[in-house]
Order: C-alpha cells, then sequence, then structure tokens
C-alpha cells in the first residue's frame, strides 16, 4: 500500500492545538513549516496583515495510508471546526 502525503495549512495561532491533536491521535512522526498567506484585505484581520498582504500560517506534513488520512482528517476539522485550515492529500512515491 502506498503512502499519501497530507499537509494541513492552518492559522498559526492554531499550532499548538494540531500539535496536541496529532500526539493524541499517535501521530509522533511529522514536520513543520512556518509559512505566509497571500490573500485580498477581506481575509486579512490586523492592519499589519492588510498592508502586507499576508497572513502567518503554518503547513504541517505527514506521511501516512489514504485511509488514515481521512480519519485524521475528520478529527481535525471537528476539533477546529471554525477555525481557517485546509487539508489536501498527494499520493507520493518514495525514491
Amino acid at each position: 500500500m502506498r503512502l499519501s502525503g497530507m499537509d494541513i495549512y492552518f492559522e498559526i495561532a492554531n499550532k499548538d492545538t494540531l500539535v496536541d491533536l496529532l500526539l493524541e491521535e499517535g501521530y509522533d512522526d511529522f514536520y513543520f513549516f512556518p509559512c505566509k498567506r497571500y490573500s485580498a484585505g477581506a481575509f486579512l484581520i490586523s492592519a499589519e496583515e492588510q498592508v502586507s498582504a499576508r497572513r502567518d500560517f503554518g503547513l504541517f506534513r505527514l506521511f501516512l495510508h489514504e485511509t488514515e488520512a481521512i480519519v485524521l482528517s475528520a478529527a481535525i476539522k471537528r476539533e477546529l471546526k471554525d477555525k481557517t485550515i485546509k487539508i489536501f492529500m498527494n499520493e507520493l512515491k518514495e525514491l
């Protein structure tokens, strides 16, 4: 069975909540990348964000089986139901 890459993009303020959730769900091998979300002013909250047109986000990347990714994404969406979060899955082939 092939592994999939699961990318979770989220507002940086939710980082600790996501780390706790991943650890509670038994995932202890994942990667974190700080990143910025560039968008129209309507999606930006603070004056600083509106001037720079960007917002602090984070990205967690995990490598897991598709069925695990589906279950985990449902748990994340339940936990952070009112938060800005995007989850993507990519099929991978290890070299």
